[in-house]
């Protein structure tokens, strides 16, 4: 119960976090001439992965995720992101009972999943020597259901439609020339009729990651080269 508590405050204190946050951030959107201006610069390809915590109703969960586009200048990208639920707990698990030959119940765990495909885009509205604070946002549509294994066969139930809107705070901290450490705040509203799949799986969203800068390392190691001086 102690323990359940815990987890049910720390989403609210969360959750109060990260809209405010997204609320105060309001002020420092993008305008469409800024966005022309970045868009004006010379692109160049971007790839990163991430591994968010979130909840589905009062456990936590880990969403790992991948994003990979263009980017402009050093305030603009845009790209097509994947995230997936990965390793729920066990809790989330739900019975399912079958009859075996002898006319005898037995009972299967379905393992709770989902995924959704999104276009990202993240805007950075404040950039200095250390310090780099942006507004990551993810639209996209996906699937969540259940899925068990019987007799070999993988079987998927509560199969359903999912529309998920994430946006989020970015913080970024250049530590070094070639490390940093960076943290996201964000909200995923996630669509669904949960009716079907008996979850809630709007949540709030945070993310602490070490940042390697592996195009200044690049440029550290091959200073000369005709790459170095494109990137």
């Amino acid at each position: 119960m102690y323990c359940c508590f815990n987890r049910f405050f720390l989403k609210l204190f969360t959750s109060f976090l990260v809209l405010f946050l997204i609320v105060n951030a309001v002020n420092a959107q993008p305008t469409l001439d800024s966005i022309k201006q970045e868009l004006k610069h010379k692109p160049h390809p971007f790839a990163t992965l991430n591994s968010r915590n979130s909840f589905v109703d009062n456990s936590i969960v880990n969403v790992f995720g991948v994003i990979a586009g263009i980017k402009y200048g050093e305030k603009l990208r845009l790209g097509i992101g994947y995230n997936q639920l990965y390793n729920p707990p066990k809790k989330l698990n739900q019975n399912v009972e079958y009859i075996n030959e002898l006319g005898k119940p037995y009972i299967i765990e379905k393992g709770l999943k989902f995924y959704y495909v999104s276009a990202a885009i993240e805007y950075v509205f404040y950039k200095s020597k250390h310090w780099e604070v942006g507004m990551p946002l993810q639209i996209g549509f996906g699937e969540s259901y259940y899925q068990h294994t019987k007799n070999g066969e993988k079987i998927i139930t509560n199969r359903n439609l999912n529309f998920i809107y994430e946006p989020a705070i970015s913080v970024e901290y250049r530590v070094f020339k070639w490390v940093g450490v960076g943290a996201d705040f964000g909200y995923r509203f996630m669509l669904a009729n949960t009716k079907i799949l008996n979850q809630q799986l709007n949540s709030p969203i945070i993310t602490i990651d070490l940042m390697i800068y592996y195009r200044e390392i690049f440029k550290s190691l091959f200073p000369k080269s005709k790459l170095a001086k494109k990137i």
